[in-house]
């Protein structure tokens, strides 16, 4: 009963020093950037205004890091394959550039419009997402880049799963060995286990399932559906995309397109 008083402030911990790490991390490179602009400049910055505008710049990016290493995280969390995973990021180049100079225009043209020569915020987003789309993929690169490091980490340190599963069979919970289970099957907020002597309920859904599952020996292949890779004796073209898995036990269960390029690169790899 004490393990949600712990995991809490542990939880609270964690994200006040990510908050600081980030911070830090920005403000150097704020004053970094600031300095080099001073010192090699053709002409002479003045210091305090450079470094000034420099922190107005990074405390955006400051504010954007936090929700793009929580997409990373769960962009790598979504069984997707390669392709859609690069596809995304390549989309959020864009996304997080419009962000970023959006942001940034909105807090600051008041104090950075050039002594009004910049009538309108537009015109400034305008001018700012050009000039700085170059320096934005660099910053945008290193922060997915971080999210991808911290991502392997959790995966790497995440608790092993048990052999078991607690399922509830007339009113008793059952221990259900994972070698028994051919598949899952999505059950509103629960999951039903398949295996050779019939199908059990077990107190947790699908999604936490997947999260926990040893990976090397279970995949994800429908939002309701995963499968035990050594029971799969085909994987069947339906054609246009579509495709069933056959289990040895008998089931053909449908692959999602979704999951389809994830499973295959396991199924390569065995």
């Amino acid at each position: 009963m004490t393990s949600p008083a712990v995991s809490e402030p542990t939880s609270s911990l964690r994200a006040v020093r990510l908050a600081a790490v980030i911070v830090l991390a920005w403000s150097a490179v704020a004053l970094l950037l600031a300095t080099q602009g001073h010192l090699t400049s053709g002409r002479a910055q003045p210091w305090w205004p450079s470094l000034g505008y420099s922190f107005a710049i990074f405390s955006v990016w400051a504010v954007l890091t936090a929700p793009i290493l929580v997409a990373v995280r769960r962009v790598e969390g979504s069984g997707w394959g390669l392709p859609q995973r690069l596809a995304i990021y390549g989309a959020g180049v864009l996304v997080v550039s419009a962000l970023h100079v959006g942001l940034f225009v909105l807090a600051y043209w008041p104090i950075y419009n050039d002594g009004g020569r910049i009538p309108t915020r537009w015109a400034m987003g305008e001018r700012m997402f050009v000039r700085n789309l170059g320096t934005n993929v660099i910053f945008y690169a290193g922060v997915v880049g971080a999210g991808l490091v911290m991502a392997r980490r959790e995966r790497r340190s995440a608790p092993a799963m048990p052999d078991v599963l607690r399922a509830r069979s007339r009113g008793a919970v059952r221990i259900v060995p994972l070698d028994q289970v051919d598949w899952i099957e999505a059950a509103g907020n629960y999951a039903q286990a398949h295996t050779a002597s019939g199908v059990v309920l077990v107190d947790e859904s699908l999604a936490s399932l997947a999260a926990r599952l040893p990976g090397d020996r279970y995949a994800r292949i429908h939002r309701r559906a995963i499968v035990r890779l050594d029971r799969i004796v085909e994987v069947r073209s339906l054609g246009r995309g579509d495709a069933d898995v056959v289990l040895s036990s008998g089931p053909a269960l449908r692959l999602s397109r979704r999951y389809r390029d994830a499973l295959s690169a396991l199924l390569n790899g065995r």
